[in-house]
């Protein structure tokens, strides 16, 4: 049985000397039910580092799909705007080619 004041000196090591202590393995300081609780230690604190890790993947992956989002929402309202000015350049060739007919039809019927 490991005693309360075993589990609070594994649980205060930093994670680099949970490493240490573990890869001494005989050599270690913690022996028997304390060698066997510093790996359990060791093995939840990398459990948690992968945790945030994968918590920080999925925050980012996140991010991303919203940035997505506002891009290809951005693209829709350029894709508007742009078949605007499609329409308003043929409005606008219309009225030039109106004007030039009317132009011509103009000079055509006032000539001598």
């Amino acid at each position: 049985m490991l005693s309360e004041n075993a589990k609070k000196t594994i649980d205060a090591l930093p994670k680099d000397e949970l490493v240490q202590e573990t890869n001494k393995k005989n050599r270690s300081r913690f022996q028997g039910d304390s060698y066997a609780y510093l790996q359990t230690r060791l093995s939840a604190i990398e459990q948690q580092d992968q945790q945030a890790i994968r918590q920080e993947d999925v925050t980012h992956k996140n991010e991303e799909l919203s940035l997505a989002r506002e891009a290809n929402q951005l693209s829709q309202k350029a894709n508007k705007f742009s078949k605007i000015a499609i329409a308003v350049s043929i409005i606008a060739v219309l009225i030039a080619l109106g004007e030039m007919i009317v132009d011509v039809w103009s000079n055509g019927t006032s000539a001598p």
